[in-house]
Protein backbone atom coordinates (compact mmCIF):
# COMPACT_ATOMS: atom_id res chain seq x y z
CA UNK A 1 0.00 0.00 0.00
CA UNK A 2 1.36 3.38 -1.03
CA UNK A 3 0.13 6.56 0.61
CA UNK A 4 0.39 9.81 -1.31
CA UNK A 5 1.36 12.04 1.59
CA UNK A 6 1.24 15.25 -0.42
CA UNK A 7 -2.35 14.57 -1.51
CA UNK A 8 -3.31 13.64 2.06
CA UNK A 9 -1.75 16.86 3.32
CA UNK A 10 -3.63 18.93 0.72
CA UNK A 11 -6.94 17.36 1.71
CA UNK A 12 -6.24 17.82 5.42
CA UNK A 13 -5.22 21.46 4.93
CA UNK A 14 -8.24 22.26 2.75
CA UNK A 15 -10.57 20.60 5.26
CA UNK A 16 -9.05 22.53 8.12
CA UNK A 17 -9.13 25.88 6.33
CA UNK A 18 -12.66 25.52 5.00
CA UNK A 19 -14.00 24.02 8.22
CA UNK A 20 -12.54 26.75 10.40
CA UNK A 21 -13.27 29.44 7.82
CA UNK A 22 -16.93 28.48 7.58
CA UNK A 23 -17.29 28.46 11.37
CA UNK A 24 -15.64 31.89 11.64
CA UNK A 25 -17.84 33.25 8.86
CA UNK A 26 -20.97 31.99 10.61
CA UNK A 27 -19.77 33.45 13.93
CA UNK A 28 -19.27 36.85 12.27
CA UNK A 29 -22.83 36.67 10.97
CA UNK A 30 -24.19 35.81 14.41
CA UNK A 31 -22.19 38.66 15.96
CA UNK A 32 -23.53 41.15 13.43
CA UNK A 33 -27.10 39.96 14.04
CA UNK A 34 -26.58 40.26 17.80
CA UNK A 35 -25.33 43.84 17.42
CA UNK A 36 -28.39 44.59 15.31
CA UNK A 37 -30.69 43.06 17.95
CA UNK A 38 -29.04 45.10 20.72
CA UNK A 39 -29.58 48.28 18.73
CA UNK A 40 -33.26 47.42 18.29
CA UNK A 41 -33.61 46.64 22.01
CA UNK A 42 -32.01 49.98 22.89
CA UNK A 43 -34.57 51.75 20.65
CA UNK A 44 -31.85 52.82 18.22
CA UNK A 45 -31.83 52.50 14.47
CA UNK A 46 -29.98 49.29 13.54
CA UNK A 47 -26.87 49.79 11.47
CA UNK A 48 -27.15 49.01 7.78
CA UNK A 49 -23.59 47.69 7.93
CA UNK A 50 -24.46 45.11 10.59
CA UNK A 51 -27.48 43.97 8.61
CA UNK A 52 -25.44 43.75 5.41
CA UNK A 53 -22.56 41.90 7.06
CA UNK A 54 -24.93 39.39 8.64
CA UNK A 55 -26.76 38.80 5.36
CA UNK A 56 -23.50 38.44 3.44
CA UNK A 57 -22.00 36.01 5.97
CA UNK A 58 -25.11 33.84 6.07
CA UNK A 59 -25.42 33.88 2.28
CA UNK A 60 -21.78 32.78 1.95
CA UNK A 61 -22.36 29.97 4.47
CA UNK A 62 -25.44 28.83 2.56
CA UNK A 63 -23.52 28.92 -0.72
CA UNK A 64 -20.70 26.84 0.78
CA UNK A 65 -23.15 24.24 2.11
CA UNK A 66 -24.98 24.02 -1.21
CA UNK A 67 -21.69 23.69 -3.09
CA UNK A 68 -20.65 20.89 -0.73
CA UNK A 69 -23.93 19.10 -1.38
CA UNK A 70 -23.39 19.57 -5.10
CA UNK A 71 -19.98 17.90 -4.82
CA UNK A 72 -21.27 15.02 -2.69
CA UNK A 73 -24.48 14.09 -4.53
CA UNK A 74 -23.66 12.52 -7.92
CA UNK A 75 -27.10 13.21 -9.46
CA UNK A 76 -26.31 16.94 -9.47
CA UNK A 77 -23.50 16.66 -11.99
Amino acid sequence: MHIKWDALGEVALASLLFGVGLAVLFALGVTAMARRAVAIDDKRQPSVVDTGVAALCFAACLAAVLYGLYLIIPQFH
